[in-house]
């Protein structure tokens, strides 16, 4: 039998969902609902939704404290946009909260120059609260 597919109402209704579910504080379940669409978005090659459902599940990850899994979700990220600006600055958080600062500065680094080269309509703010972080990336 072939699993139903997702559209625009689907994914959506997971995203609620899975908010839901968090400020119920079972996280948990959002988190395995946000994997179960996950999956689906893989299969339906729809990467907007991985791309938007991963880093949905990174902030909830982070907020449970959880930097194994919030690594894993923005890695998922970049493994469809490799220069993702958010995924990038997310990763660099978690080696700095690990105490890898090199890694740390690269992310922050290919986050910068992402941003820089990107048309983000977020990109001042993302610039700025980049920069406040990782002053030294502006930098030649």
């Amino acid at each position: 039998m072939t699993p139903p597919k997702y559209g625009f109402a689907q994914y959506k209704g997971v995203m609620s969902a899975s908010s839901k579910l968090a400020k119920q504080n079972d996280n948990e379940g959002a988190l395995r609902l946000l994997d179960d669409a996950i999956a689906v978005a893989i299969r339906e090659n729809e990467s907007q939704w991985v791309l938007t459902l991963s880093h949905h599940a990174a902030v909830i990850s982070n907020f449970l404290g959880d930097l194994s899994r919030v690594k894993h979700y923005y890695e998922q990220s970049l493994a469809l946009n490799p220069e993702n600006p958010r995924a990038l600055s997310g990763l660099a958080d978690v080696a700095k909260e690990q105490g890898e600062l090199e890694l740390a500065k690269e992310y922050a680094a290919r986050c910068y120059k992402a941003l820089m080269e990107g048309d983000d309509f977020l990109k001042k703010g993302r610039l700025e609260m980049l920069l406040k972080k990782w002053p030294e990336v502006s930098q030649p």
